[in-house]
C-alpha cells in the first residue's frame, strides 16, 4: 500500500509542477536581446534580484545593467543595436519593442551614471524618433548612427 501511495504522490507532484511552471513562465517578458561581452564586475538586476552578468544571458525590458570599478558590459538588442558600458555605469532599459510589421518601434533607456556607447540598429533606420536615452540632466534623442554619452554623479 505504501508503494502505491508513493507512486500517487509522485504523480501528483509531476502534474502540479506541469501546471505551476508554465504559469510562472508566462509572466516573464520576452527577451529583447542578450549579453555579448562581460569584463570584470558587471551585473543585471530584475524583479528585485541582482546577478553577475554572463555572456549569452537574456535581456528583458525593465532590466537594470550596471558595472563596477573595473567592469565593462556589451549588450546586443533584437534590432541589432549595440549598447556598451564602461566602468561605474548604470542603465535601465525602460522600454523596448521592435515589431516593424505592427509599427511598434521604441527603445527607451535611462543612463543614471557612467558611459554608454550606443550604436543604433534597424530601429533608428526605420523610425528616427524611436530611440531615446534619459539622463539626470535631460533626454537625448538618437536619430541613428553612434552616440557616446557620459554621465557623472
Amino acid at each position: 500500500m505504501s508503494c502505491l501511495n508513493n507512486y500517487m504522490l509522485h504523480a501528483f507532484c509531476l502534474v502540479a509542477a506541469a501546471w505551476i511552471v508554465p504559469a510562472s513562465a508566462e509572466n516573464l517578458p520576452e527577451p529583447v536581446g542578450h549579453v555579448a561581452r562581460v569584463e570584470g564586475a558587471a551585473y543585471i538586476s530584475s524583479r528585485g534580484y541582482t546577478n553577475a552578468a554572463k555572456v549569452g544571458q537574456a535581456i528583458v525590458p525593465g532590466v537594470a545593467l550596471s558595472t563596477g570599478a573595473e567592469g565593462a558590459l556589451g549588450v546586443i538588442l533584437g534590432d541589432g543595436s549595440v549598447l556598451s558600458f564602461g566602468p561605474h555605469s548604470e542603465l535601465t532599459l525602460d522600454d523596448y519593442r521592435f515589431a516593424p510589421a505592427a509599427d511598434e518601434l521604441r527603445l527607451r533607456a535611462t543612463l543614471n551614471r557612467g558611459t554608454l556607447n550606443l550604436i543604433t540598429g534597424d530601429m533608428a533606420r526605420l523610425d528616427p524618433q524611436a530611440v531615446a536615452v534619459q539622463t539626470p540632466e535631460g533626454r537625448v534623442g538618437v536619430r541613428g548612427g553612434q552616440v557616446l554619452m557620459k554621465v557623472t554623479p
